[in-house]
């Protein structure tokens, strides 16, 4: 049975994201599941937005070493 208890819970905005994305995101933690729209803020467990930041934080981390390797492979010799 889902708790409908509130405390605990914390505020989580999500980007937009482009035009033709999903209009939610999908987040899976444990086995339990929650759809949160994009472009709004949303009441989750703290877990959950741990997660998403650090999801956030890997993908930034990707995204510069990516770069950095594109630059890298394209210096001369």
């Amino acid at each position: 049975m889902a708790t409908t208890n509130k405390e605990g819970y914390v505020d989580l905005f999500v980007d937009r994201g482009y035009e033709n994305d999903e209009p939610n995101l999908f987040i899976s933690i444990n086995g339990k599941n929650f759809i949160l729209p994009k472009g709004k803020t949303s009441k989750v467990p703290q877990y959950v937005k741990d997660e998403y930041e650090r999801s956030q934080r890997a993908k930034a981390a990707f995204y510069a070493k990516s770069e950095a390797l594109l630059e890298k492979a394209n210096q001369p010799i």
